[in-house]
């Protein structure tokens, strides 16, 4: 379980291990990936399996674990183990992790003190080699040619971005309201419904029937960041009385929430069809520059939270790899009959958002929730963006 969980791929030709093993494994024993030396095993039990897997070249890696017994010894094992390392060390890594009572810990501890990677809980010492592996990919895969400061490289319009900007500056505002937000998504060429402010009653019957229903209702505020809480969202509004009585109630809700909130007028949107909903975010961290997210999305994605996480720039192949990353994958591949989804169309998202972020260095956070991605080659739209912009 901790070999899947960190990324270990144990080894699995059955004749090489039986080759290796069939003189230490006893009969009621099993030669099958872990290999089990049973209980009885001695310390010479262990010592003739691991000097085996060591000269063998077939194996790339070892875990070792072991359990206290009546036939150990706690100060010969651990002796024994400090002196296999110390000859195999510069062969091929690896791990050990034992459990047994104080003597055991103790005498462990002072090899682990001389640099033995030994450990008494399995998943540490997994998720140690597993971070070796995950080096190793980093350092042996093909880097990609990432030009991040070009944005006509990613279809993004900068110029259109930057006076939105400098009018929020200008504001001394630390976030985009709604239409602000949309402008920058189009610019960035992240598609997003069909939609118009309306001022008042009238304005949005028209743009509800000039949209065609169902449609979708939103503040728009300088004073609102989370609509949705504040009751500032309504959904699936079929007709003109549902417009008219959903234009008042968002109106009451919000003023109800903060009376002195800004209300500059009411986003009329196209009800879009259902997908499957992502989120992709941005965010400059303190520690680590420009990073990107990406996730299982929607109203449960701070319950879940199903998120994978990368440093910016990066390439497509990477974004990929932070997709197939969260639990929620096997949705995009397509589950119980649906479609595949559009994932190169998630990889564009990721990408676009991470470059409007490197590149406006006033942006400190942009999250989409959710992108709503549809099947292969229809793409995907963002239903709602949020922008924040940093004090400094």
């Amino acid at each position: 379980d901790a070999c899947e969980k960190y990324g270990v791929t144990l080894y699995d030709d059955m004749e090489t291990l039986r080759n290796t093993f069939s003189d230490v494994v006893p009969e009621f024993g099993s030669m099958k990936n872990p290999v089990d030396l049973t209980g009885q095993a001695s310390i010479e039990y262990y010592e003739r399996a691991l000097d085996a897997v060591f000269k063998n070249e077939n194996y790339h890696s070892v875990i070792c674990l072991g359990c206290e017994t009546a036939a150990f010894d706690p100060e010969k094992i651990s002796l024994s183990i400090e002196k296999i390392h110390s000859d195999y060390k510069p062969v091929k890594p690896a791990v050990y992790s034992f459990v047994g009572g104080e003597e055991l810990e103790n005498r462990f501890s002072r090899i682990k003190s001389r640099g033995v990677p030994v450990f008494m809980d399995v998943d540490e010492a997994v998720s140690c080699l597993g971070a070796l592996y995950k080096n190793y990919h980093n350092v042996t895969s093909k880097t990609e040619v990432i030009e991040q400061d070009k944005l006509d490289a990613f279809g993004i319009d900068g110029a259109a971005i930057k006076p939105v900007l400098e009018q929020v500056r200008e504001d001394k505002r630390q976030f985009l309201i709604l239409n602000e937000a949309e402008a920058v998504m189009r610019a960035a060429g992240i598609r997003m419904p069909q939609s118009y402010i309306a001022r008042n009653l009238q304005e949005s019957v028209k743009f509800a029937e000039k949209i065609g229903y169902p449609v979708v209702m939103k503040v728009v505020s300088k004073d609102i960041i989370h609509k949705s809480d504040w009751g500032g969202v309504l959904l699936n509004l079929e007709n003109q009385d549902e417009v008219m009585d959903a234009y008042q109630a968002i109106i009451h809700n919000c003023k109800r929430h903060n009376p002195r909130a800004r209300i500059e007028g009411i986003e009329v949107s196209e009800m879009v069809k259902t997908g499957t909903e992502m989120i992709i975010g941005a965010r400059r961290d303190a520690s680590f520059g420009p990073i990107v997210m990406c996730g299982l999305g929607g109203v449960y994605v701070e319950v879940m939270k199903d998120v994978s996480f990368r440093a910016f720039p990066l390439g497509r192949q990477e974004a990929f790899k932070m997709i197939s990353e969260i639990k929620a994958y096997p949705l995009l591949l397509g589950v119980r009959g649906e479609a595949k989804k559009d994932i190169q169309g998630v990889v564009e998202t990721i990408l676009k958002i991470g470059a409007v972020l490197y590149h406006f260095k006033e942006i400190s956070d942009i999250e989409i929730n959710p992108l709503i991605v549809y099947g292969e080659g229809e793409g995907s739209k963002a239903l709602d963006a949020r922008i924040l912009i940093s004090k400094s």
